[in-house]
Parts: structure tokens; C-alpha cells; sequence
């Protein structure tokens, strides 16, 4: 193998999918913390209630994704991504109108999940693993910036929420994600194989008869490694913790705590700047030290994160420490997952193998949101709960430190449906 000259078209695919991800995690990821509260106003619906649509949704994308891996491993990564934009619009457009209906509201959310389950989880990750192999760290910290970025967006989208209200607002993301969506989609290239290339711009050797792409576990295969099952879990437990700090960061901060909704809105401006900066970084440290170690180190962030938000009282200065510690965690659970699913499992079959996984970070999800929630609508306060989540980011930690070797490193290589050992 050898490097080819011509700038490498995966760089185009990364910056696209950037933006993608930007758009999306403004509407579901880092956005939905500053809906939630005049969704609640304007409906009469509890925290607990709406959150629980929001988890249905995770839920949702957890027994699709392994469909929608299989899917993605057999037809072409921009119809299935034009078709999941369009779906998402739709589902986005039912949740500005569903009011009084909580099922209604409860089905917006579906019909947004099955586009997601498509054009979010699986296929930007998928075409990541298929065109980058010693560079897929720093293909999938660019990748987790677009995240970030979202973030960014979220002092402005609650200013606009509270100006025009949150169902103008979300019409017109329902519009942007149609306008935005087809012309990434277009970008897309399933396999550099067919343009003359493998991963990372290598261009194929007439001396040369290996073949980078043909290394990998398939999903069944990978589900009987300890090492599927371990980072599995891992990713679960973080996001149980993730999907609720995402979601009632504002409401915590001004309602429980009685800062400012503005002022509140500062703490998740911190998270995305960080992780601008910090996700990146996932990515290169990813390409140069052991993975599980890097994704250990977002975990045991994450943990410190938490206990600081318990203790951030009404106090500026320990909000700002949050938001710093907090985001140099979360940044990696998003940064590493693509990464270390690579390197463990290879990338002939990772559509399947990915989507198996995501299955534990829906669950954890799913589990997050609404047990917080939950806590508040009981208690009259959410403080509790993060120490919880707390104790399990730290089993998390410890679960990735004890994670073994892959079968791909340890010499094996699928062949025609079995592992056999290189060379023989």
C-alpha cells in the first residue's frame, strides 16, 4: 500500500458529517435542556412525563439500530440518510403540534427515532470506520465536535424559544434538517474500495494483495467476545448519567437551584466549548495510546463532573468548574465510541456490530432521563441522583481498565465466517 497524492475525498465526508452532527445534537442532544421547561408550562405535562418521550425515543432507536446496521452493511449510506432526515422533520414537525395529546407528543418522538436510528447513529459512524483506520481517532473527535458545536447554539435557541415559543422554533428545525440533510447526504461515499483507495488515502500496491477493509467481526461474532459485552456496559452506565445531564441541566441549575434560565444556559455554553476543543484531542490521544484507556479517562471525568454539579449549591465559580470538568468528560462518549468499536471489531461489518452496541448506550439513556426526572417530581429536587449516577460512571471506569486484548490484535482475522490465524 501506498499513500496517494490527491487530497483524501474522507477529510470532505468528516466536515460534512460535522455539520450534520451539529444540527442534530441542537435539536435532540444539548436543546432539548432549554425545551423542556415551556413545553411543561404550555402543556401542564410533568418533567417526568416529558423526559419519558424523550427515553421512548431512545428506547425506540435501541431495537432499531441493530436493523439499521444490518441496513447500512447492504445499501447505500445517502439513501439511507435522505430517507432519516426527511423522517426526522416529519417527527419533529408532530411534537410542535401535539399539544394538548401527550400521545401525540409520545409519537413525534417515535417517528423522529426511526430517522434518527439511520442518519445519526449509524450511518455517519459506519462510513467513519469504512474510510479511516489509523486515523479513525481523529476522524471521529472531528465528528463528535459537530456534538459540541450544537452546544454552542443553545444560550441563542433559548432565547428564541423564549421570544417566538418552542413550536415556531421547532418547525423551522424541522425545515432545517430536510435542507441540511439531502445536500450532506449527497456528499456520502459508501466505500473508498470502489473509487481505487483504502482507508486513510492508501491506494493499492500492485505489490500488494492485502486488503484493510476485509478485517473485521461480524455482529454475531462479536457478541461472544468479553470485550462486547464489557464496553457495552461501560458505554451504558455513562449515559445513563449523560442523557439526564443533558436534558435537566437547565432545569436543575434555575429551578432547583435558583439561578437565572440565562445564567443556566452559561453552564451547557461551558460543556460545548470544552468539548470543541476537548473531543478533538480524544481523537489524537485515541490514534497514539491504548483506547480503553482514553475512554476510561472520559468515564472517570464524567464521575468527577457529577460530583461537582452536586455540589454546585447557587455559587457562579462552581458552575463554571462544572461545566470545565464535566465537559473534558462527556466530550469522550461520543469521541471514543467509534474508535475503540473500530479497533476492537474491525470494519468490514461495523454498521452491525455498532448498531448491537448502541443497544446498551439506548438503555442507559432510556433509564437516565426519567428516573431523574422522576426524583424531582417526588422530591422537589434532583440532588440525590447524581451521586448515584456518579457510583455507576466509576464501575464504568473500572470495567474499561480490565477490558482485553482484541481478537484482531491478538493475531485472528475472519475468514469466510470463521477466525483463523494469520498466515495459516
Amino acid at each position: 500500500m501506498k499513500r496517494s497524492e490527491v487530497f483524501f475525498y474522507g477529510w470532505v465526508i468528516v466536515a460534512a458529517t460535522v455539520v450534520w452532527m451539529a444540527y442534530q445534537s441542537t435539536m435532540f442532544t444539548y436543546g432539548m435542556t432549554a425545551f423542556i421547561t415551556p413545553i411543561a408550562v404550555t402543556s401542564g405535562w410533568s418533567y417526568s412525563q416529558i423526559s419519558l418521550a424523550s427515553s421512548v425515543r431512545g428506547l425506540e432507536i435501541g431495537a432499531l439500530d441493530p436493523l439499521a446496521g444490518m441496513l447500512v452493511d447492504r445499501y447505500p449510506l445517502r439513501w439511507l440518510m435522505i430517507g432519516g432526515s426527511v423522517i426526522i422533520a416529519i417527527g419533529v414537525i408532530v411534537i410542535s403540534q401535539s399539544p394538548p395529546s401527550l400521545g401525540i407528543f409520545f409519537l413525534g418522538f417515535l417517528i423522529a427515532g426511526l430517522g434518527t436510528s439511520f442518519c445519526q447513529n449509524i450511518v455517519p459512524q459506519t462510513v467513519l470506520a469504512r474510510w479511516f483506520h489509523k486515523n479513525i481517532g481523529k476522524a471521529a473527535g472531528f465528528l463528535s465536535v459537530g456534538f459540541a458545536l450544537g452546544g454552542l447554539f443553545v444560550p441563542l435557541l433559548t432565547r428564541g424559544i423564549d421570544s417566538i415559543g418552542w413550536q415556531p422554533m421547532l418547525l423551522y428545525l424541522a425545515l432545517g434538517s430536510v435542507a441540511l440533510g439531502i445536500p450532506v447526504a449527497l456528499i456520502f461515499r459508501d466505500r473508498p474500495e470502489k473509487y481505487g483507495m483504502y482507508p486513510d488515502g492508501l491506494i493499492q500496491d500492485t505489490d500488494s494483495k492485502a486488503t484493510i477493509a476485509s478485517q473485521g467481526l461480524t455482529a454475531r461474532q462479536a457478541i461472544r467476545t468479553r470485550a462486547f459485552w464489557i464496553i457495552g456496559v461501560a458505554a451504558m452506565f455513562q449515559f445513563v448519567a449523560v442523557n439526564a445531564v443533558t436534558i435537566y441541566t437547565i432545569p436543575y441549575l434555575s429551578e432547583d437551584l435558583g439561578m437565572e434560565r440565562s445564567t443556566a444556559s452559561i453552564a451547557v455554553l461551558i460543556i460545548a466549548m470544552i468539548g470543541f476543543v476537548v473531543r478533538f484531542l480524544y481523537g489524537v490521544m485515541a490514534d497514539i495510546f491504548p483506547k480503553k484507556f482514553v475512554y476510561a479517562f472520559s468515564n472517570a471525568a464524567t464521575t468527577m463532573g457529577l460530583l461537582v454539579l452536586s455540589n454546585v449549591g447557587n455559587a457562579y465559580a462552581i458552575m463554571v468548574v462544572f461545566g470545565v470538568v464535566y465537559g473534558l468528560g462527556v466530550s469522550g462518549s461520543t469521541a471514543m465510541r467509534t474508535p475503540i468499536v473500530r479497533e476492537y471489531f474491525g470494519a468490514n461489518h461495523f454498521g452491525s456490530v455498532y448498531g448491537a452496541l448502541s443497544v446498551f448506550t439506548v438503555i442507559g439513556g432510556t433509564i437516565g432521563a426519567p428516573l431523574a426526572g422522576w426524583v424531582f417530581d417526588t422530591t422537589g429536587s434532583f440532588f440525590p441522583i447524581w451521586y448515584i449516577y456518579a457510583g455507576l460512571t466509576t464501575l464504568g471506569t473500572l470495567a474499561l481498565l480490565i477490558l482485553p486484548r482484541t481478537a484482531l490484535r491478538a493475531g485472528e482475522i475472519p475468514w469466510q465466517g470463521k477466525l483463523i490465524k494469520k498466515g495459516t
